[in-house]
């Protein structure tokens, strides 16, 4: 019974945690941006979509830098709940998860 109410402890990441996983983010944000490219040269979206989509995942990346280590893994961008925006798909108020 006592386990169920004991406060759980967590061990603190170190420095060399923290640098393997800056560096695994950045290895995924380029591999994005590849695949992005990908699609492009397919056809499958315009060279405008592409910079823009690349823009974004590098906003994201810095965004990641600037503030992701203060956060942890399981805390969401702040501003960007479930449901964001009108109709926002698989969240909060969106076609398929709220009351549309």
């Amino acid at each position: 019974m006592l386990a169920l109410i004991a406060v759980p402890t967590y061990a603190a990441i170190t420095d060399q945690q923290k640098a393997e996983i800056d560096a695994l983010n950045k290895q995924m944000a380029e591999t994005q941006k590849q695949i992005i490219d990908k699609y492009a040269e397919a056809g499958e979206i315009s060279k405008a979509q592409a910079e823009a989509a690349k823009a974004n995942i590098n906003a994201a990346e810095q965004y990641r830098q600037q503030y992701g280590q203060q956060q942890g893994p399981a805390a969401p961008a702040p501003g960007y709940g479930y449901g964001y925006g009108c109709c926002a798909g698989w969240g909060g108020a969106g076609y398929y998860g709220g009351m549309w």
